[in-house]
């Protein structure tokens, strides 16, 4: 299989990378406990130049000067694996430029109490549930190359901690087709976070370790997330149709895309059910029971 090329690093694209991503995969799949895995998150402190992590010419002069404080003062940073999966470019798209419906999609499988609203033309604003609220802009939205900008808060179940943090999103894509002509998406999602809270540094010592383990964590779930999402689409298009339609925090003209991308993608053998994902969305795409 070979795949598209990447000059910053691997062969690689970039992936869903929804801050909204990030906070659905702490919802679904708990933090590893491996210290091995925590220090592989990276640490900051080592400044990166932000004109070779994404194309500063192409974001909104709002947006430059703090995309590029957060790539080049980052706290934490994070570059997931590539993942290559079978999906129409059309589709992927879709999925990655319409997180509510996407978000719906999830939802309607498992249960989830992260929540996501539209508040702009590129802007959203999400909380998970468990103390992280977000508002993030897609301030450069290309088929090869998404930044996203997002503005993070955490409060601990006590109370007793807060945290505030800026994120950079960097999510590179790639298509190709293999030698039966079946369209592929090559990806991966590049996470830089900046701590901006007062006092972090009285924190470090107990947050870090934690931060560490869920960057990784989420990091690695958002670019499978997107992967498990198409798949479903295209194996299940009448009720991925069913639920897109009826989410209202999508406009009529993103539900109506949709609606004809699923129908385009269609397959002969594609199935008129519901898809039942199991407990861990990491062990299989779905069920092939019909409901």
């Amino acid at each position: 299989m070979s795949g598209p090329g990447n000059s910053r690093s691997r062969s690689v694209g970039g992936g869903f990378g929804l801050v909204l991503l990030l906070m659905l995969a702490v919802s679904i799949t708990p933090p590893s406990t491996s210290t091995s895995t925590a220090r592989a998150a990276g640490l900051g402190w080592s400044r990166v130049d932000p004109a070779q992590v994404v194309p500063l010419d192409q974001i909104p002069a709002e947006f430059r000067e703090s995309v590029s404080e957060v790539i080049r003062d980052h706290t934490f940073h994070r570059q997931g694996d590539a993942e290559s999966f079978p999906c129409n470019a059309g589709l992927y798209m879709s999925l990655v430029n319409e997180p509510s419906i996407t978000l719906a999609l999830w939802k309607d499988l498992a249960e989830s109490p992260v929540q996501v609203k539209r508040i702009g033309p590129n802007r959203y604003q999400g909380e998970d549930g468990s103390g992280s609220t977000a508002t993030w802009d897609f301030v450069l939205r290309t088929p090869k190359v998404h930044v996203l900008l997002a503005y993070l808060s955490y409060v601990s179940p006590r109370g007793n901690a807060k945290i505030d943090a800026r994120i950079v999103l960097v999510l590179h894509t790639g298509y190709y087709r293999e030698v039966n002509r079946e369209p592929y998406v090559q990806h991966d999602v590049e996470a830089f976070v900046k701590v901006d809270s007062k006092g972090w540094k009285t924190l470090a010592r107990t947050v870090r370790p934690v931060i560490e383990r869920v960057l990784e964590d989420q990091v690695r779930e958002a670019g499978q997330f997107v992967s498990l999402m198409s798949r479903l689409v295209v194996m299940y298009p009448t009720w991925a149709t069913d639920v897109a339609m009826k989410q209202n925090e999508a406009d009529e003209p993103a539900r109506e895309r949709f609606r004809e991308i699923v129908a385009q993608n269609r397959k002969p053998n594609a199935s008129d059910g519901r898809p039942v994902v199991m407990a861990n969305p990491n062990e299989a795409t779905a069920d092939t029971r019909r409901r």
